[in-house]
């Protein structure tokens, strides 16, 4: 193995309940007549991308320009919440350093603003310094966005390996279908809000399982040595 793939915000840091009050702040702001609750929330959750989201549930109700700005106001309502700093998801800070002490590269491979990707940068920062990570992705590397594994793709081709050479970590069936559908093992870490059902990888443990991972790698190398 050579490289440790996070996908998603929701794998470093839980942020739904702070992204669904931001979002309905926006519609206030904007004078839409929604609101999300936390189930219509996570229901909305399987569609990777908030503007995409905005334009599934707006259809054509909204245009492109209200869409996008709704949008802005959302990311700055959100942004005034991450101001004090927040707190990584359980595991994770171990799992970069086990991934760093191994010696693996470790990409955040997200479909998400460039925006975004600073303000989750600077709030982790007390705990998880990003500025060694080989590859990081964002909205305006692709043209399309997660579920399709282009993300993924494109993170394999910068850091020069094969899928098989990566391990992800995903945080929705969405996103994980993403690196499955590049050809990478993916593990399944969902937040409080994200709905798994019978996802395959499910885990609580995610410095457990990729000790694991890396343990099985060796033996198959091991393995293919001594038949060799």
């Amino acid at each position: 193995m050579k490289a440790l793939l996070l996908g998603s915000i929701g794998v470093l840091a839980e942020t739904s309940e702070l992204q669904r009050q931001a979002y309905n702040t926006a519609f206030v702001a904007h004078g839409v007549d929604w609101h999300w609750n936390i189930a219509t929330y996570c229901q909305h959750l399987a569609t990777p991308g908030g503007q995409n989201r905005l334009q599934q549930l707006g259809g054509d109700a909204l245009s492109a320009m209200e869409i996008r700005h709704i949008h802005e106001t959302k990311q700055d309502a959100f942004a005034a919440s991450l101001a004090g700093g927040i707190t990584p998801r359980p595991g994770i800070v171990e799992t970069v350093e086990a991934a760093r002490s191994a010696g693996l590269r470790i990409g955040f491979v997200t479909t998400t603003t460039p925006r975004t990707i600073a303000m989750i940068r600077e709030a982790l920062s007390r705990d998880i310094d990003m500025s060694d990570f080989a590859v990081i992705t964002s909205k305006d590397d692709v043209i399309r966005e997660k579920p399709d594994g282009a993300c993924y793709e494109l993170a394999l081709s910068r850091l020069g390996i094969a899928a098989h050479d990566a391990l992800a970590i995903e945080d929705t069936v969405a996103s994980q279908s993403a690196a499955v559908s590049a050809g990478i093992r993916c593990h399944l870490y969902t937040g409080s809000y994200a709905i798994a059902g019978d996802a395959p990888l499910q885990t609580r443990d995610p410095a457990g399982v990729l000790a694991a991972d890396l343990a099985a790698r060796r033996h198959e190398t091991q393995g293919f040595a001594i038949a060799s």
